[in-house]
């Protein structure tokens, strides 16, 4: 298709991110669409095409304004009166020009042509234009105002960078984040074959399993989700071939009935030594611990695994230690005499009892009730075992601490396990939903070291992870900076749209405009996994999705009484 002329360029050229055109008239552009702008870089390089985004149109007339009173109404009713002096003009941004050498994306340094035209660019300019390797990237949707019928523009993430350099997915409730990361780790686990763990606080994963068997969406009927009914079985197959060999979707889940029953005793019910943990990370889980308590706690455990030299251990013999075994404890001959002053009845009561709290609470630690621990090389693979999982921690009705404790201790297992010199796991990527619930500014959570250490040491080890919060303004921004891929979806709140400008340079002032009023389903995707910013339409899923709302009406029916 031929390009069509919209306008001209006006005024200063030289700032890429606020070029002005001059429509030639007021259905010339939109805002959000892309056009084409005719550059030479260099003398002694060829003519190159701009690629630029609409962000802002205004249009006025001269016969409108609001100066003129009540004029206007008498010029509205001259017979065969014409509307005349309508002046259109349009905001652009640059996206860049691909250079003729390199092929990558780069920013004009030297400032385009005043009055250079300003053209459309069809489906076959963009596909070109932002050429992806379909091997070694993640389909995730269609560039928005590319999306429908022959001239559909598919958007790809490096998957590499993706995974192992950190995701921030943000956006109000409703607005389909949820939806977003399941088609990305339905993706990875069954075309890339990753391992990818989810640690979901309301259970909405969870839902692919429901009932012990894999729940598919089978709501195909859309244009674009039979465009992609092809790829969509294949997930669909792949998830089938993993599960018949002993991987595909795992649900962990604590030791409680409730959870038997939702996946019909297909579960694994999480046992985790607490022998495990330094001293570090059992303080953070206890956090209100004295340091007398914290002295006796400490005691107890190394003699607790001086005396059960054999693994697993049994959780109920320390807690022995702290109450009726005591007086064994301070008979132990390697005590330093601080350490057996500090072995009062007292302390040894309050550790034992804070400790049975969170141990209560969580239902996930190992005792010689159970068959056997978990196996965090179990959960997540080693780099010889090549059968993909999707690996979801179920934490739906669980206290905040709980959630907090079991995903702390989850994330040392897996980041521990990672950095083995000697015995490694497979590469993980790692979601944490409720992102704020786990890594919140200003206040404390037992899960926020863990997080900011997986942040800023796990790319090294191949531990990704992908943060996902409603409130963007509540996480803690030293986490979120480490995100080298921003997935931004509808977002209202002035206060998250602020904290988004600030811990990221990757979004520019017309994109955060755009936030407010993009539609459910529609991400602004920017960063290191994507060659630029691009407004995309998330595709559809292949695994059910459990974030949806009630159908609150069907579920109230009528009264018939």
């Amino acid at each position: 298709m031929r390009p069509q002329v919209l306008g001209k360029l006006v005024g200063n050229t030289g700032d890429p991110n606020n070029l002005v055109m001059v429509l030639s008239h007021s259905f010339g552009g939109r805002r959000g669409e892309f056009v084409k702008i005719q550059h030479q870089e260099r003398e002694d390089e060829p003519v190159s095409d701009v690629l630029a985004r609409i962000t802002k149109v205004s249009r006025s007339n001269v016969l409108y304004n609001s100066g003129l009173g009540p004029g206007v109404t008498d010029l509205e009713l001259l017979p065969g009166a014409k509307i005349t002096g309508e002046h259109v003009t349009a905001a652009l941004e640059v996206v860049g020009y691909k250079d003729p050498v390199t092929k990558q994306i780069k920013i004009p340094r030297r400032a385009l042509d005043p009055g250079g035209r300003v053209e459309t660019v069809d489906f076959q300019f963009l596909s070109a234009f932002y050429e992806f390797d379909e091997q070694t990237s993640l389909h995730i949707g269609n560039l928005v105002g590319y999306e429908r019928g022959e001239n559909v523009v598919p958007v790809y993430l490096d998957v590499n960078r993706l995974v192992t350099e950190h995701v921030a997915v943000l956006a109000m409730t409703g607005a389909g984040k949820s939806y977003t990361v399941g088609r990305m780790i339905e993706r990875l686990v069954a075309l890339n074959n990753g391992t990818v763990v989810v640690f979901d606080p309301h259970g909405e994963y969870g839902r692919a399993l429901q009932g012990g068997k894999l729940q598919f969406n089978s709501n195909f009927e859309d244009a674009e989700a039979q465009r992609e009914q092809t790829t969509l079985n294949r997930i669909q197959e792949q998830f089938r071939k993993l599960e018949a060999a002993g991987a595909g979707i795992k649900v962990y889940t604590p030791q409680a009935l409730s959870f038997r029953q939702k996946y019909a005793g297909k579960n694994q019910e999480l046992a985790l030594q607490f022998d495990h943990f330094e001293m570090d990370d059992i303080t953070e889980i206890l956090p209100e611990l004295t340091e007398p308590q914290q002295r006796v706690l400490d005691v107890a455990i190394r003699y607790w695994r001086l005396k059960e030299q054999v693994e697993p251990r049994d959780i109920n013999r320390l807690r022995y230690y702290l109450g009726d075994g005591l007086s064994e404890l301070q008979a132990w001959e390697e005590l330093t005499a601080t350490e057996a002053s500090a072995l009062n009845g007292r302390s040894a009561a309050v550790a034992s009892m804070k400790l049975a709290r969170v141990l209560n609470e969580a239902q996930s630690f190992y005792s010689a009730a159970l068959a056997h621990p978990t196996d965090i090389y179990e959960i997540i693979g080693r780099p010889s075992d090549r059968r993909g999982r999707l690996v979801i921690v179920d934490l739906q009705g669980l206290s905040d601490t709980a959630k907090q404790v079991i995903t702390a201790l989850l994330g040392t297992e897996i980041l521990r396990a990672a950095s083995s010199k000697t015995d490694p796991i497979r590469p993980s990527f790692l979601v944490f939903e409720e992102g704020h619930n786990f890594a919140p500014a200003g206040r404390q959570a037992v899960s926020h070291r863990i997080i900011k250490k997986i942040a800023g040491e796990g790319r090294k080890f191949g531990v990704g992870f992908a943060i996902v919060s409603q409130r963007p303004s509540k996480l803690d921004p030293d986490v979120t900076s480490q995100c080298n891929t921003l997935i931004t979806m509808r977002l209202k709140n002035p206060d998250d749209q602020r904290f988004i400008a600030r811990t990221s340079d990757m979004i520019s002032k017309a994109d955060l405009d755009e936030l407010p009023s993009l539609s459910t389903g529609e991400a602004l995707i920017c960063g290191r996994s994507i060659p630029a910013p691009l407004l995309v339409k998330i595709g559809t899923k292949a695994l059910v999705h459990g974030g949806q709302s009630p159908e609150v009406l069907s579920v109230w029916g009528q009264f018939s009484g």
